[in-house]
This record gives structure tokens, C-alpha cells and sequence, in this order.
């Protein structure tokens, strides 16, 4: 979603965009918390993650859930969450190539945080299955990525009401 409302609306919507998908992801890891612990926290994060992905309101056709992912992280491993969107930031903004980096710090995240959550089981299946599930939401990317045709962001156009007729 972010990226798609970038290359339509520009920088200013997709930060929008960006802040509110994190933001969904947040909070419903915090009343998971709330709820069960952090037990609570991993099925929410899962559940956020689907319902983004596969949401019954339109066709189960969704996004890829990387920004809500990234908010369920914050609240289940805040500095590992972080690392991770830095690392992405400044790979995104030396390849202009979102669909890499998406993919490789929930991969990352998917492994490295079931060694870091102290044997947690609900949350280490939390993060294999997000992992998991966001790569799936990429398979297309994944396929132009091998054969070199995966689409670039273009950080110096600015997008203005003439582009989007």
C-alpha cells in the first residue's frame, strides 16, 4: 500500500499511508498484550497480518503486509523492528527497489527473533508464519526480481495532479 500510494499520490500520502499500516499493526499487538500477554500479542500479530493480506471487506484481496508487520515487530521486539527498518530505509534508498528489502527483514525477522524471545513458542510460530506469509505476498515480486524486471521507485519525480490523468 505505502509504496503503491508513493508512485500515485506521492511522498507526503504514502507517509500517511505508512504511519497509519504501522499504526494498525501497533495496536493490535498492544491489546493483544493487554488481553494475554504476550501469548495475546503473537496471535493478534498474526491476525493483523492476515486480515491486512486477506481482509473479507474486499475480496480478500489485500496488500502485502510489510508496514503492519513492521508494527507488530515494534511492540514484540522494538529494537530488532528498528534495526531492521533502518537497514531497509537505506537499502531502499540506495536500489530504489522496496520489494527486496520488504522481503529480507521479515525473512530476517522471522529468524533472528525466535533465538531473542527467551523460547516464547507462540511468538517464535508468530514470526516464522509472518515471515512466511509476507514472502508468499511476494511471489510476484520475487519472480520479476529473478528475471530483472521489478519495478523502481523514482524519488525525484514529483507527482502532481497533471500525472495522475
Amino acid at each position: 500500500g505505502t509504496t503503491n500510494v508513493f508512485r500515485v499520490l506521492g511522498a507526503k500520502a504514502s507517509l500517511v499511508t505508512f504511519v497509519g499500516e504501522v499504526l494498525k499493526g501497533v495496536l493490535a499487538c498492544l491489546l493483544g498484550l493487554w488481553l494475554l500477554g504476550n501469548t495475546g500479542a503473537s496471535l493478534a500479530g498474526i491476525a493483523v497480518g492476515l486480515g491486512h493480506m486477506y481482509p473479507v471487506f474486499y475480496k480478500f484481496k489485500g496488500g502485502k503486509g510489510v508496514a503492519t508487520s513492521l508494527g507488530t515487530s515494534l511492540v514484540l521486539n522494538p529494537l530488532l523492528g528498528l534495526i531492521l527498518l533502518a537497514v531497509s530505509a537505506v537499502g531502499i534508498a540506495i536500489t530504489h527497489v522496496v520489494s527486496i528489502f520488504s522481503i529480507v527483514s521479515l525473512v530476517a525477522f522471522g529468524l533472528i527473533n525466535p533465538f531473542l524471545c527467551k523460547g516464547d513458542v507462540a511468538e517464535i510460530i508468530y514470526s516464522i508464519v509472518l515471515a512466511l506469509l509476507v514472502v508468499w505476498a511476494h511471489r510476484t515480486n520475487i519472480k520479476r526480481l529473478l528475471s530483472g524486471t521489478e519495478n523502481k521507485l523514482d524519488f525525484s519525480r514529483k507527482t502532481t495532479k497533471r500525472n495522475l490523468k
